[in-house]
């Protein structure tokens, strides 16, 4: 036993004295700056560029077996420039000595300052890093290697530690000659602790980014600090924080600054798997949290999880991200805001389900699929609870402003790259003064053309349903509607419409209708379509029919007109069909049932300058009675000429009582020569001339 110890003892001595004489005999003999020549003669055969090494080389055996290179130069490929493809102003690392014995490998800091690398893509796609690992040729695929071999990067040794990571002062700059865009990474600094296999380290790094597209240019800085693991293929962090601040253009505002904070994140690479139980990006007066975790995280991502943006203001918001708000009819609206939805991402295509919000007294809840790319891909379900758009439009001018000489286009382009199915119900509607419920509405788009069918809803105590297209396939867009509307309150209706009081009683309405969507005023001026109507129970209020019949009946007699019992036209029905062309409606068969008149006759409305021409037969019926004394009228029978015309809010009305006059007179004569009544007195005198005539005609 004391022979083993002692053959022990001395091979143990024997090894020391062999590591000492290599610490002072390698550094004499051995100058690594001899070896400059053929190191880089061995780079140049490898990548086929210029190779140079600028610098000191510096080698260190004991306690670490270092090397120390105080700045190297690789050229670029034949094409790109004198300049160099990459410099490094120094690198070094080493390995402690004595560890290495055992097949432990103990690596010192490693140092990269000055890093300066230059990536450059022609315009005809040609870039200058390619075929670097290979050379010239194309690299030689490695053969494939058992799990249970030890890596290459150690050759067999178990890596225990690495002293730390110091980067400074590097820069990678990309060129785009085809684009013209440069795009530059500079990492003033990045440093970590000692990187010990299942333990944590601390990291810290500082960037920029900086991006240069013509004569604007976008910055990108951030600071980061967080702890670290690395252990069996997997990165374990804890609480990092990235300070992001951006300025640019294209910006609001034309800077910004963002906070992320992740206490907690776990990547597992072998397994492809990803966990972030929460995180917090405050950007602006905007708070948003969130979590995720994912799977095929290197082949396939999955991700899903679940965002939350606190309530916040978005009036607030936008003026934090350098943008007016605009200004609203109601100035309480934008004032709170939040959402919530869990999330679901996979192969580009992002799902919220299910997806709750909130604007000021509006709740929404549902779901929405998006998938971008050449066609734009959504399906969403969304309900509303109660909302009134006007709140949000302009305030109105006190004043109304002049018209504009015109308006500018519609374009729909945006249509024709949108493949959409979405539907929309809302619980309550104002919009354009007018309040509907149970608002059902289905949006389908598909190669430019956009249906909404089914579009409906309760309105007024009546019921509306219908479809409608925007045909954006050819230029101008077309537009079409078709509706149905049943038992329409016309008075609340008109009233909250165009604050139009004057019509009341119920409506059924049929239309067909299209247009051309060349520019907002082209909707209404260029209106094409049928529709037919029936108003029941009604009055027009401020225009009495049988009242002014009367009177200018009096005032043609040399009488008093007669009291006005009555402002209002009351109708029993009111019925006829309509033709639309150029935003000008034609109504030919007008007719109406009224107290004491049967109306009817033909006109036209002008929808866009907001003018009426109409032309009445008032036929008095036969039981109508003289209100002043109660016996029957002596317009009994008689039909009255009307015109009404004039703006649709206050047309005026003029009746022909000399045609009634005439009538009368006619009348009267015929009486008189005892011709019945349904006899026209130019056929009565034309019948006697005849006869007179054959009276005194000689014979043949």
């Amino acid at each position: 036993m004391s022979n083993v110890l002692k053959i022990i003892l001395g091979l143990f001595g024997l090894l020391i004295v062999l590591v000492l004489a290599a610490v002072v005999v390698i550094p004499l003999v051995v100058d690594p700056n001899d070896y400059r020549a053929q190191v880089a003669e061995a780079v140049e055969e490898r990548t086929g560029r210029s190779f140079e090494i600028e610098g000191e080389i510096s080698l260190s055996v004991f306690p670490w077996l270092g090397l120390e290179i105080g700045g190297m130069r690789l050229g670029n490929p034949p094409g790109f420039g004198e300049q160099p493809f990459a410099r490094i102003d120094s690198a070094s690392v080493g390995a402690k000595l004595l560890p290495l014995l055992f097949r432990r490998l103990e690596v010192s800091t490693l140092k990269l300052d000055g890093l300066d690398l230059e990536l450059v893509r022609l315009a005809d796609g040609e870039n200058n890093w390619s075929g670097l690992a290979g050379g010239p040729g194309e690299p030689e695929a490695e053969p494939a290697q058992d799990a249970g071999e030890p890596g290459p990067e150690t050759g067999g040794f178990s890596l225990e530690q690495i002293g730390g990571l110091e980067i400074s002062d590097a820069r990678i700059r990309h060129e785009d000659r085809g684009s013209g865009s440069i795009t530059e990474l500079m990492i003033p600094k990045v440093t970590t602790g000692k990187l010990v296999p299942g333990t944590f380290f601390p990291l810290e790094a500082e960037v920029a980014l900086v991006q240069q597209r013509g004569a604007g240019e976008t910055a990108l800085r951030a600071t980061l600090e967080a702890t670290a693991r690395l252990a069996d293929q997997a990165l374990s962090v804890r609480g990092l924080e990235l300070r992001l601040e951006m300025s640019g253009p294209e910006l609001p505002g034309g800077t910004q600054t963002a906070r992320l904070a992740v206490p907690e994140t776990e990547l597992d690479t072998q397994a492809q798997s990803l966990e972030i139980p929460a995180l917090t990006l405050e950007m602006a007066s905007l708070q948003v949290d969130a979590s995720l975790s994912g799977k095929r995280v290197i082949d396939a991502p999955v991700l899903q999880g679940r965002v939350q943006a606190e309530e916040f203001s978005p009036a607030s918001l936008m003026r934090a991200l350098g943008m007016a708000p605009p200004e609203t009819a109601d100035a309480g609206v934008l004032k709170a805001a939040s959402l919530e939805s869990e999330f679901h991402v996979e192969e580009g295509r992002v799902t919220l389900d299910p997806l709750q919000g909130r604007l000021d007294d509006t709740r929404l809840d549902g779901s929405a699929t998006l998938e971008p790319g050449e066609t734009t891909r959504v399906r969403a379900r969304l309900a509303v609870d109660t909302i009134d758009l006007d709140r949000y439009l302009a305030p109105a001018e006190e004043a109304p402003a002049e018209a504009p000489p015109g308006d500018g286009a519609l374009a729909f382009d945006w249509l024709r790259g949108l493949d959409l199915d979405a539907s929309l119900n809302v619980e309550q509607l104002g919009i354009s003064g007018l309040s509907l419920t149970a608002v059902e509405l289905r949006a389908v788009a598909d190669d430019g053309v956009l249906d909404l069918a089914p579009l409906s809803a309760n309105l007024y105590e009546g019921t509306v349903r219908g479809s409608a297209r925007l045909d954006a396939r050819d230029t101008p867009a077309t537009f079409s509607l078709r509706q149905s509307l049943e038992n329409l309150q016309l008075q609340p209706f008109a009233s909250d419409l165009a604050d139009f009081d004057r019509l009341s009683g119920t409506a059924r309405l049929d239309a067909d209708l299209s247009t051309r969507a060349a520019s907002s005023s082209a909707l209404l001026s260029g209106l094409q379509g049928d529709l037919s109507f029936d108003l029941a129970d009604g009055a027009f209020t401020g225009v009495n029919l049988w009242y002014e019949i009367r009177r200018a009946w009096a005032l043609m007699r040399g009488g008093e007109a007669p009291q006005r019992e009555s402002e209002n036209t009351e109708f029993r029905r009111l019925s006829g069909t309509a033709q639309i062309s150029d935003g000008v409606l034609v109504n030919d068969d007008l007719v109406g049932g009224l107290p004491f008149l049967a109306l009817e006759g033909e006109g036209k409305v002008d929808l866009a300058g907001g003018e009426m021409d109409y032309r009445l037969q008032a036929t008095v019926i036969r039981e109508a009675v003289d209100q002043a004394s109660g016996e029957i009228s002596e317009l009994a029978g008689a039909t009255v000429p009307l015109r009404l015309r004039g703006p649709l809010d206050s047309p005026s009305v003029s009746v022909a009582v000399e045609d009634l006059v005439r009538d009368r007179a006619e009348q009267e004569v015929l009486r008189r020569l005892g011709v019945e009544e349904d006899k026209s007195l130019e056929d009565e005198l034309k019948d006697r001339a005849r006869k007179l005539r054959d009276r005194f005609r000689p014979d043949d």
